[in-house]
């Protein structure tokens, strides 16, 4: 909790710091609030509390993911550190911003009870409709922001729905208690109590970008500016499986049959969908936000296994994807500048032969993202596998299996360019603290590969 109290002060320092219009201090004050947050989560050895009434409780695995999104938003800062030497924009703003999304992502890890669920979601998701739509010269940016706060007003009214209806059946917001009338009916169900499930489910799911509620991510991943796309990418997804995994695979795990059925539907169209789409983008933040959904279908395949390891797998799953998006996000945005702003994957073309390190990073991230060995990507997905073998769930995970060997293709297709000889020299500048984050990214997804040091 005293984490979470930091970082809504050093929200406040970054705001008071941006009347000052001196971007100097922002980034260096932002990585160590939040370096200071992370040591705190991490060094703090007294009994992990519950708090706020019981409404929150910081178990092991809680605290793990509140310092591996602490530690992915401060290779964020890093890089924005290049990133707003380039803008006029608000920056003090965009730093307070994805640190109050922040304390929303750390809420989200250690909920009890759904109200504090939905102050979770809130919070880390009002900022992130502001920041979609920060580039206020860009009709993109305009659209991408008022399109993700449109949506997202309907999820949450759909999500308010739910936990009413749920809170009439159960008669109580607290988990524990609503877990207990789930195990209770859960062979015949009475009608409101399903149809809150579904409406909770239905607002989770346009939080991780999972079919049929995945259609505002392309859109918002592209005009969104690219920071903030790997901010949502990375801590934001996260978040929502660290929430989803909390109320299906830790609290309600008796759920009633149409309810799972439901989420098995919606797994399988996620992982086809995802996919699919994905292979006819050539517009690399399209093609991230498709990638994005088939590996939200993954982690769903990891949730609903509902297995002992499922917690691990996912968390697991969440950073070593986490690592690969962000080290690509910071060489494209390089690449895209030397590029004159072209935004296709044709940017990465020559950068081998130009760059042979940036080339080979590229490589070993792009590999870890498709699952190819000995890259961290691969014993992700190994492991959602092998939980869902385990779980019973053979043929679902033969389709998982399918769907992995087609998403190959079109990071493939990165690959391709970044290894095809270009006549115009790509020539990329990048920043020590760039080239920083894209090394750590890449020995990272590598790594962790080979060496998982117990995180599996």
């Amino acid at each position: 909790m005293s984490a979470i109290i930091l970082l809504s002060v050093l929200g406040v320092v970054l705001l008071y710091l941006g009347l000052g219009k001196n971007k100097v201090l922002l980034a260096p004050v932002a990585i160590l609030g939040v370096a200071g947050s992370a040591a705190l989560m991490l060094f703090d050895q007294r009994p992990l509390p519950a708090w706020a009434g019981g409404a929150m409780l910081f178990d092991p695995l809680s605290v793990k993911f509140c310092v591996a999104m602490a530690g992915i938003t401060l290779l964020l800062f890093v890089f924005g550190a290049d990133y707003y030497k380039r803008t006029e924009e608000n920056v003090a703003e965009h730093y307070a911003l994805m640190v109050f999304s922040l304390v929303g992502a750390f809420l989200l890890t250690s909920y009890q009870d759904l109200l504090m669920l939905f102050l979770g979601i809130e919070v880390l998701s009002i900022p992130l409709y502001i920041l979609a739509g920060a580039k206020k010269r860009s009709y993109r940016s305009s659209e991408a922001g008022f399109k993700y706060f449109l949506l997202g007003s309907f999820a949450t009214a759909f999500f308010l729905m739910g936990i009413a209806l749920v809170y009439g059946m159960a008669g109580s917001f607290d988990l524990s208690v609503i877990s207990a009338y789930a195990t209770a009916n859960v062979e015949q169900a009475p009608a409101l109590f399903l149809i809150g499930l579904f409406f909770i489910a239905l607002g989770l799911a346009f939080k991780v970008a999972a079919v049929p509620f995945h259609f505002w991510s392309p859109d918002v991943y592209e005009g969104a500016p690219t920071l903030i796309t790997a901010f949502m990418s990375t801590v934001v997804k996260t978040a929502g499986f660290a929430a989803v995994y909390r109320l299906i695979g830790v609290h309600i795990t008796a759920l009633p049959p149409q309810v799972e059925r439901t989420l098995w539907v919606i797994t399988g169209l996620t992982l086809l969908v995802g996919n699919v789409v994905a292979l006819r983008q050539s517009h690399f933040k399209r093609l991230m936000a498709y990638s994005s959904v088939a590996h939200t279908g993954f982690l769903l395949l990891a949730v609903l296994s509902r297995n002992g390891a499922s917690g691990q797998a996912i968390f697991y799953y969440t950073l070593t994807y986490a690592l690969a998006s962000v080290g690509l996000f910071v060489l494209f945005t390089a690449a895209k500048r030397a590029a004159n702003g072209d935004e296709h994957i044709r940017v990465f073309r020559g950068l081998f032969k130009q760059h042979p390190l940036l080339g080979a990073a590229a490589l070993i991230m792009l590999l870890s993202l498709a699952g190819i060995p000995p890259t961290a990507g691969f014993m992700a997905k190994y492991q959602v596998f092998v939980l869902a073998v385990q779980s019973g769930f053979v043929w679902v995970t033969l389709f998982a299996a399918v769907m992995a060997v087609v998403g190959i293709y079109y990071y493939l297709g990165i690959i391709r360019e970044t290894f095809t000889a270009n006549e115009a020299p790509v020539r990329i500048e990048l920043g020590v603290g760039n080239g920083a984050v894209i090394a750590v990214c890449a020995i990272g997804a590598l790594l962790l590969g080979v060496w998982p040091m117990g995180l599996i």
